[in-house]
């Protein structure tokens, strides 16, 4: 057997638990618990230092270390129903367990030294959270809940995990170290010990998978178990009737998603159990979403929305017809949480499988596909009872929708497990990935909300470099026909290397809705959104606009309740500030840099603005047509379906592009500007690109508030595009200036950037708080143009401004940002 518990280990577990829980009360015994199941080696080390190897149904006494060699396992069973499933090459002490069955109540304390465990709490964790194990990396305090530790994990080619605590389901697990704390409520997310302190993560699929083989039994072991069940035993036990004889679609096996997700807990399986379920009554009319390409099922392309009528079934499944056209499915329940497995069925005779998520109030999603393991063609179906929009945005804070794989493009996910939504096609480990933001604002033309998304990658330096962006933006609002939903557009650019092309691209993308006339949130709250993006067209000269045809991606999004931040939205008025970009022209590539002008209203959540020349001519605007978001200071949107044009703040996507990849941030405490990214499509007559331009905005003070004395220095970074032997790609660099305010001169130097190093003297401007100017730095020459920012105390807290830098076929533009 290669499983750590076999049936007759449970069996013989369960009897000895009963012996020594007779034995265990209120008072703190010396026996905690006893061996569930065994694989050698395992031992116990006594106080005096002797060792002894652990059987089947040892008593788990306090204060005895108990240890597993390479190939060793144990699983410890407590009294008030706590097991610990203990990895090979691990150390655990079960420090105090103090059990009161008649008021069932527990607490119980441990200490673990090295390797890994699976902690599954019992009364102890669930009545009063008093659980703590000690580690190396902090003490984990856990209540309620399924956690696994791993202090020096492996992956099976070698590489090295970093020591984690996850919570795995359940309610809460905090861990305590150094004066710091990190706590996690969500399952699938873990927190992991560093040297600069202990961070919270989504764990990473790779994790769940190496700590899942740690844990599992090898050829040949068979868990302590004196009698190894037979295939005569197995065959004549009654085992069949309830797992392998069931049929296809009540006996899936699940397919490990990208991101960990909370299976069904034990409450809902009891409660489950206690339903009858061989008679239930058929129940029919309720309308769901289909979504299948327009060939039908089978065909390949663009999925289209239908809608269906289903019934619900005695036999425990559900059918339903759209037209000409019918599917069969399982029946499944509601869930508190979202919830996914695997499940088949059949869509015009078809077979149909993969993945349904469940939620409350009757949400789930169908994400299939007439392949196995996400091949083939879609077919989703989506259904559950709507949920108030306006309810749901009522506090105006800002609500983190995390999103799930496309069906179809179940890799397209980074290396903490975020998806990259809404695109395909880029090498996606080291992408950056925001979750779908949405934020409540005050209505105005039938606009509630306001929402957006980003993604960014930038892999690699110079002529090998990867780089690509893809943004969406849009508004919640009352859509055609009635109820509420997103409607917005996404628009992005791609390149394979610095030397390849780049490719745009632009689309629609929505929410879907299972009805006309319904708000399409669903879940008890609105927590849950169907979210689906369809690519439109270059419009090439003399073309009409493109049509939406179809959707490309489909994402369920679930709401993460823990990640709600506060809409602090300070912005009014006009800010302006700086740009750069390469304009990519009939095949040549120019060097560029000018201005940015955004007006915010910070009521609606909205702004309007473009980048412009020096001189005022339009590179990028964002209007009427335009989708334009504005959550916070630091999370700032807009796309345009038809032109692709794109524009975001950095923090939605930040990448660490700087201090040799350790940092995000553009400079210090300068949370007073605003920078990101922005590029567009050509359009019609206008054959113009841009790709990963930059931008960036503050609040440039009157020019009587800047100081007429003293001088003052600034530190920060630069970033921006370089052109090199036929090349274009992203570079960064440190930014120092000097400002002197009696002489109105200074200077500012770009160091490290694409290893060149320019400094350029500024003068200051006669009646505006800017500076500018021009330098050589042996064969460098460079300009550079800026202003003063101020945080609303100090007027000339930073700087900020483009710069542009040329060495023979070598030349950069970009930005820079500095405080004092």
């Amino acid at each position: 057997m290669n499983r750590i518990l076999s049936s007759s280990a449970l069996l013989a577990a369960s009897v000895a638990v009963v012996v020594s829980g007779a034995s265990l009360s209120h008072a703190e015994t010396n026996v905690a618990g006893v061996t569930a199941a065994v694989n050698p080696t395992a031992s116990v080390v006594e106080g005096s230092g002797k060792r002894k190897l652990i059987s089947l149904g040892d008593p788990v006494v306090r204060n005895q270390r108990i240890e597993t060699g390479p190939q060793g396992l144990v699983q410890i069973l407590l009294a008030d129903g706590t097991s610990f499933t203990v990895g090979p090459n691990s150390s655990i002490v079960i420090d105090s367990f103090v059990y009161d069955p008649e008021t069932q109540t527990a607490s119980l304390a441990a200490t673990m030294t090295k390797g890994a465990l699976r902690f599954i709490g019992g009364k102890a964790s669930k009545a009063s959270g008093d659980v703590t194990i000690n580690t190396p990396i902090g003490t984990a305090g856990i209540r309620g809940a399924v956690v696994d530790i791993n202090l020096d994990g492996k992956t099976a080619d070698g590489q090295v995990i970093p020591p984690h605590v996850s919570l795995v389901f359940g309610k809460q697990v905090e861990l305590n170290s150094r004066g710091s704390s990190e706590r996690v409520f969500r399952p699938g997310f873990s927190i992991v010990a560093g040297d600069g302190g202990n961070s919270v993560k989504r764990t990473p699929p790779l994790w769940v998978s190496s700590l899942q083989q740690y844990l599992a039994g090898r050829p040949g072991q068979t868990g302590g178990a004196q009698t190894v069940p037979s295939d005569n035993s197995v065959r004549n036990s009654q085992v069949a009737n309830n797992n392998s004889q069931q049929p296809p679609a009540k006996n899936s096996i699940p397919v490990p998603q990208p991101r960990p997700l909370p299976v069904t807990s034990p409450e809902q399986i009891a409660a489950e159990a206690t339903r009858d379920t061989t008679r239930p009554e058929a129940t029919t009319g309720e309308t769901v979403a289909v979504l299948v390409p327009s060939g039908g099922v089978g065909s390949s392309g663009k999925t289209n929305t239908s809608y269906a009528t289903i019934k619900t079934n005695a036999d425990g499944t559900t059918t339903g017809t759209y037209g000409s056209d019918s599917f069969t499915l399982p029946t499944l329940a509601s869930t508190a949480i979202l919830t996914s497995q695997t499940v088949t069925g059949t869509a015009n005779g078809t077979a149909v499988s993969g993945t349904v998520y469940t939620g409350s109030n009757g949400f789930v999603a169908y994400m299939l596909t007439t392949g196995t393991g996400g091949t083939g063609n879609p077919f989703y179906v989506i259904g559950g009872t709507a949920a108030s929009a306006t309810n749901a945005l009522a506090s105006g804070e800002i609500l983190h929708y995390v999103l799930e794989p496309d069906a179809l493009n179940q890799g397209m996910v980074n290396i903490d497990g975020t998806t990259i939504p809404f695109t395909g096609g880029y090498a996606t480990a080291s992408a950056v990935s925001s979750d779908l933001l949405v934020a409540g604002v005050s209505s105005t033309t039938g606009v509630i909300g306001r929402a957006m998304q980003a993604s960014l990658l930038i892999d690699g330096t110079g002529a090998s470099q990867t780089s690509a962006i893809n943004v969406t933006a849009g508004n919640i609002e009352l859509l055609t026909g009635g109820g509420y939903g997103l409607v917005g557009s996404t628009a992005g650019s791609g390149k394979d290397t610095g030397s390849s092309s780049v490719e745009h691209g632009q689309g629609v993308t929505t929410t879907i809705g299972t009805k006309s006339g319904a708000d399409q949130f669903y879940g008890s709250d609105g927590e849950y959104l169907i979210v689906g993006t369809g690519s439109l067209p270059t419009v090439e000269f003399g073309d009409d606009d493109g049509e939406f045809e179809g959707y490309d991606y489909v994402h369920v999004a679930s709401r993460d309740d823990t990640a709600t931040t506060t809409a602090s939205r300070t912005f009014s008025g006009t800010l302006n500030g700086f740009s750069s970009w390469v304009l990519t022209e009939y095949g040549t590539d120019t060097i560029k840099s000018g201005r940015v002008s955004l007006t915010f209203d910070a009521a609606a959540g909205t702004f309007y603005g473009g980048i412009t020349s020096p001189g005022g001519t339009y590179y990028a605007d964002f209007y009427d047509e335009d989708d334009r978001t504005y959550l916070s200071d630091q999370l700032i949107a807009a796309t345009s379906s038809k032109d692709g044009t794109y524009m975001v703040s950095s923090a939605a996507v930040p990448a660490k592009i700087f201090d040799n990849n350790t940092s995000a941030e553009i400079c210090s405490s300068c949370e007073f500007m605003t920078w990101g990214w922005w590029g567009r499509n050509s359009y019609g007559e206008v054959e113009y690109k841009v790709h990963l331009g930059n931008w960036i905005i503050g609040d440039t003070p009157n020019n009587s508030n800047v100081p007429i004395s003293g001088t003052a220095t600034y530190a920060g970074h630069a970033v921006g595009t370089v052109l090199s032997g036929g090349s274009q790609y992203i570079a960064t660099g440190d930014m120092s200036s000097t400002m002197n305010f009696g002489t109105r001169t200074g200077s500012v130097q770009i160091s490290n950037f694409d290893s060149r190093t320019f400094t350029t003297a500024v003068t200051f401007g006669s009646s505006t708080a800017t500076f500018s100017g021009t330098g050589t730095t042996g064969t460098v020459s460079s300009s550079v143009t800026g202003a003063f920012a101020s945080n609303g105390t100090d007027y000339v807290k930073g700087i900020m401004g483009s710069f542009t830098a040329e060495d023979g076929t070598w030349s950069s533009t970009g930005i820079f940002a500095g405080s004092r």
